[in-house]
């Protein structure tokens, strides 16, 4: 025993681990029942928690699945006002399963005699049976039907409780399902018909009995009259209700369970389910009178503390175990920083240069060694990152660079073009009047008058061809400024300029083309404006008509809008123009034919001079018979 005692005292170590054990001994036992006692009610604050929180999270998922449904419910109502045509409203309820994979069904079912060519009845309705969609026009009497008489009579949209949909029409359902149903509307509020959007009950029984806060926790769902619309046992969905269990002792608890659900209150209900105790856990769904619950058995709910209770029995049969290992504890612990660095490292050495290490407040090696590391880490990291900056600074500029030799590239492509155009546009003309030049001064005498009057008028077309671009390429060039000090508003008749506008064309105009003047002005009815800046627009324009339109018709306008506008219009029933190149006919120099005369400046000009003139020139592009070009003046100064 001496000896015992002095071996002791000769070990530090082993005198402090007995005082350790001595002391932690009373402290542990005193501890550890206030630990039971303690954790027990944090386990199940903790379990009423979780379980609240994944009953709020159920909820939402829900409500996101409705939220969902009505928008695009409210989508198809939308698209359904725009295209209320029977073949356009049937191919809508096919397009709706094709894009939400969700819905299972839709329906639009129009108000009686709506279609009269259809009969009394009219019913779009699509249906996915399997990997395919169905559809088909109904029309048998579907106005007594649950789906459509409730919203038509209420004139709201409303969620209807799960049914199977066995009427008997074409196209029928054998599975659960419940719907969204929601009136239509004109835009001026008129009710025309149904929409009808089904979902399969079992995707909301799936969405909901997805999400366990428990492993053996279980959900249901009761509608408005207590029937079950989500239960684990399948048989009972929508056949039986909470009221209908048949164990009296259950029915204690169940009814007024049941009671407080439809009320749509929420709340935690402690109870016997299938004999063993456990907690309802229950919320209201908004906007549907629905009512879910999560049932949790206690088993599960205190699992977590029987774990802990049960470890602490073999804590204790180990404490005396664990005291010896202190000291190897203690040095575990003292290389732990060890550890991170040597894990942080060979991540280093992997590629990932953005680890990150907590900062240690240790004085000792150990201590400076990890913070030396982690000012290494950052050094290492802003490089790399100056690095990657510089990278993508030298990839935006090489992308400026190529952007900036294509704009080049364009440019001088259109210079090369527009060159070779001038050249073709002024030859031709040049070489009319050089060839008509020639042979009236050698033999003028020979030609019938006739003869030399059409001459004199090709000569003079030609002419007033190389007129025409040489004005369009001064215009060009002109400021604004230069533009507008040519202008002189004066008091201009729409009808007489028209008329004067259409006789200047009329030489170029083919016996094929008919020229219509349509006004619904009085011929003394003026604007004040430039008159040769817009006689100009006409007459390109009626020029682009003719060019465009060899044959058919053309109709130029006048139509006063209000007190202040007044619109002139010129139309053609030619080929009209692409959408695709609707942007760019008024650019400079653009030609949407490369072998159709001019050199791309007519519409810019007249664009420009209509803007001169304080209005605008457009495009009509719901015009379909052709092209028809918009030109939008003030009526006063």
């Amino acid at each position: 025993m001496t000896n015992l005692i002095t071996y002791i005292q000769q070990h530090l170590s082993l005198r402090l681990g007995l005082l350790i054990l001595v002391v932690v001994g009373g402290v542990f036992g005193v501890s550890l029942g206030l630990l039971f006692y303690q954790t027990k009610q944090k386990v199940e604050e903790e379990a009423v928690r979780h379980a609240t929180l994944v009953l709020d999270e159920t909820v939402n998922k829900i409500s996101n699945i409705m939220d969902h449904t009505e928008a695009v419910t409210a989508s198809m109502e939308r698209r359904a006002i725009a295209n209320l045509q029977p073949d356009s409203l049937l191919s809508l309820t096919r397009q709706m399963l094709e894009e939400q994979p969700d819905v299972y069904g839709f329906t639009i079912a129009m108000k009686p005699d709506f279609f009269p060519s259809k009969g009394r009845c009219y019913s779009a309705y699509s249906l996915r049976q399997g990997d395919s969609i169905t559809t088909v026009v109904e029309d048998k009497d579907y106005f007594e039907q649950i789906w459509y008489k409730s919203t038509w009579d209420s004139k709201r949209p409303l969620w209807l409780e799960p049914y199977i949909d066995d009427t008997p029409r074409f196209l029928t359902s054998s599975e659960y399902n419940y719907s969204y149903i929601k009136p239509l509307y004109t835009s001026d509020g008129t009710p025309i018909g149904v929409l009808c959007t089904d979902l399969l009950l079992k995707w909301l029984s799936q969405t909901v009995t997805e999400v366990k806060p428990f492993p053996h926790s279980s959900a249901i769902m009761l509608g408005h009259d207590g029937r079950y619309i989500v239960h684990p046992d399948t048989a009972k969905l929508v056949r039986q209700s909470i009221f209908s269990d048949p164990d009296p002792e259950a029915r204690q608890d169940i009814i007024p369970l049941g009671q407080s659900m439809l009320a749509g209150q929420s709340g935690i209900w402690a109870m016997k389910v299938d004999g063993q105790p456990a907690h309802v856990f229950y919320r209201p769904l908004p906007r549907t009178g629905w009512s879910i619950a999560i049932v949790c058995p206690d088993s599960d709910v205190f699992s977590g503390y029987n774990q802990v209770l049960n470890i602490a029995l073999a804590v204790i049969g180990l404490s005396l175990l664990l005291l010896l290992l202190f000291c190897y504890q203690i040095i575990r612990h003292a290389i732990v920083p060890l550890n991170q660095l040597a894990t942080s490292a060979q991540r280093i050495t992997d590629g990932h240069f953005d680890e990150q290490l907590p900062h240690s407040n240790r004085l000792d090696t150990v201590g400076r060694l990890q913070n030396s590391f982690i000012l290494m880490l950052q050094s290492l990291n802003s490089h790399i990152n100056k690095n990657r900056q510089m990278n993508d600074e030298m990839e935006q500029h090489n992308q400026e660079l190529q952007q900036a030799y294509q704009l080049v590239r364009e440019a001088d492509q259109q210079k090369t073009e527009f060159v070779q155009d001038m050249a073709h546009q002024i030859r031709t003309p040049l070489n009319i009047i050089s060839g008509f030049t020639q042979v009236i001064s050698s033999s003028y005498q020979d030609f019938p008058e006739d003869v030399l009057t059409d001459i004199t008028t090709r000569m003079k077309s030609s002419a007033n061809t190389i007129s025409r671009i040489t004005k369009m390429l001064g215009a060009a060039s002109a400021s604004p400024q230069q533009e507008n000090s040519t202008r002189e508003f004066t008091a201009v008749a729409c009808n007489a300029l028209c008329r004067e506008a259409v006789e200047s064309v009329s030489t170029q105009k083919p016996e094929t083309v008919t020229i219509t003047i349509e006004s619904n002005v009085p011929d003394d009815f003026t604007i004040q404006t430039d008159r040769k800046g817009l006689f100009m627009i006409l007459v390109e324009l009626l020029g682009n008509a003719i060019r465009f339109a060899p044959e058919g018709s053309i109709t130029i306008g006048c139509k006063q809008l209000d007190k202040r506008t007044v619109t002139l219009t010129v139309s053609d029933t030619g080929a009209g123009i692409a959408p695709a190149d609707r942007s760019r006919i008024f650019n400079q120099f653009t030609k949407l034919d490369s072998f159709s005369e001019g050199i791309g400046l007519g519409l810019p000009l007249s664009r420009q001079k209509a803007r001169l003139l304080g209005g605008e020139l457009t495009l009509d592009e719901n015009y379909t018979d052709g092209t028809r070009f918009i030109v939008t003046l003030p009526i006063g100064r």
